[in-house]
């Protein structure tokens, strides 16, 4: 793939996912070898780009993904500092914790509950549980991938946590729930 102003794809994302997690600019730059102008430009290039390359093939939305959620690769992979992804697993180990809080607040918000406040009761901001969401979305579709051995049973799998969360959590808010219509006779 072409670079823009001597700037890989990997690199951008891995560049874009050391910065959401605490990165400042200056040092992404120092890291590329680049002035901080030139990153702008090429962070706008980039960005503009992305969208043709996923119309192309979808792949590179999952491939950027990973270097987001993982910025330890290319350029990076010798930069110490702490991977903010391993911090949030210690909070959000496996799936079946993912799928609890992604039911809460998804369930919340339909009661009119603010679902950032619902993560925030988790101790995420809106930036963490993007990070742990794009972590779970990847490796979902690397578990339950289509054509594998294991892909039903994968699948079956990964539904019941799902529909565990989803029923635990509509049952917590039923008596939330309100009937507008309930007391209309047609």
């Amino acid at each position: 793939m072409e670079k823009i102003n001597g700037v890989s794809f990997e690199d951008w994302g891995a560049a874009c996912g050391n910065i959401a997690q605490g990165m400042g600019e200056d040092e992404v730059c120092k890291i590329l070898g680049i002035e901080l102008p030139i990153w702008q430009q090429t962070n706008e290039a980039w960005a503009g780009k992305l969208g043709d390359l996923m119309a192309e093939d979808m792949a590179v939305a999952t491939t950027y993904s990973g270097y987001f959620t993982n910025p330890k690769v290319g350029k990076f992979a010798g930069v110490s500092g702490e991977n903010k992804l391993d911090k949030l697993l210690e909070q959000v180990p496996d799936y079946d914790a993912y799928q609890k809080i992604f039911w809460h607040q998804s369930l919340a918000s339909e009661q009119g509950m603010d679902a950032s406040a619902i993560l925030q009761q988790y101790g995420f901001n809106l930036h963490d549980w993007s990070n742990l969401s794009m972590h779970y979305s990847d490796w979902f579709h690397s578990y339950v991938k289509h054509g594998s051995a294991d892909y039903e049973k994968n699948y079956r799998e990964t539904s019941a946590i799902s529909d565990k969360w989803q029923n635990y959590w509509k049952e917590n808010f039923k008596a939330d729930g309100v009937d507008l219509g309930g007391d209309i006779d047609f």
